[in-house]
């Protein structure tokens, strides 16, 4: 059973970036369809803010590609899609992002909270490549609630591997997104099989 509490429980998004979350978004026509019928963005706002106004801590898990990443040399499906799409460009570290992978502005307000935690970048799918699971360690988390894009490849990668680092994890399926309701549906079948719970935006936040 999954419990939530604001002393142990972090709310996790992956990606809140316009390349796929925005209209314009280089790669915003794979994913419309499943936001516009999920509700997505709207849902992430309101996972966001209710958690925040209920004290619990966002981690901001982004994902960006700097000019050097497009030399890789062994590379999979998935970053071959954000190399060709050339999605979430940054020009190095220090650099401001493209449009495309600088946060949605409706998410804003609550990603620039003082009290919120954005990861260093991370480079294919999970929190192997960032700092997530160090930032979540030091702020005492022991509980994970998860949600962002994309839903069957960095949102299920983020939860596979916070689950294989400890961390409970409960998921809120509608407020993701992916390029397909066949790959929509996949990310359903997994997150229930590892996850302790699956759960709405409406069942999430009565959960807080």
């Amino acid at each position: 059973m999954f419990k939530s509490d604001p002393a142990n429980t972090g709310i996790v998004i992956t990606d809140p970036q316009n390349d796929f979350l925005s209209p314009g978004g280089r790669g915003y026509h794979l994913t419309q369809p499943n936001i516009e019928r999920l509700n997505t963005l709207n849902n992430l706002e309101l996972l966001m803010s209710t958690a925040m106004k209920k004290g619990y801590r966002l981690f901001i898990s982004p994902h960006y590609l700097y000019p050097h990443d497009y030399g890789w040399k062994y590379t999979g499906n998935e970053q071959d899609m954000l190399i060709n799409l050339r999605i979430y460009q940054k020009l190095n570290a220090y650099s401001p992002p493209s449009v495309g992978a600088d946060f949605v502005p409706s998410l804003l307000p609550y990603i620039l909270d003082r009290r919120t935690v954005v990861a260093t970048a991370h480079k294919v799918a999970s929190p192997q490549t960032n700092d997530l699971v160090y930032q979540l360690r030091q702020y005492g988390m022991t509980k994970v609630l998860l949600a962002g894009v994309l839903s069957n490849i960095c949102v299920e990668s983020h939860m596979r591997d916070l689950i294989e680092n400890g961390f409970q994890t409960a998921m809120v399926y509608d407020a993701t997104a992916t390029i397909s309701e066949k790959d929509f549906e996949a990310a359903i079948t997994n997150y229930h099989a590892f996850s302790s719970a699956v759960w709405t935006t409406k069942e999430a936040i009565t959960q807080l």
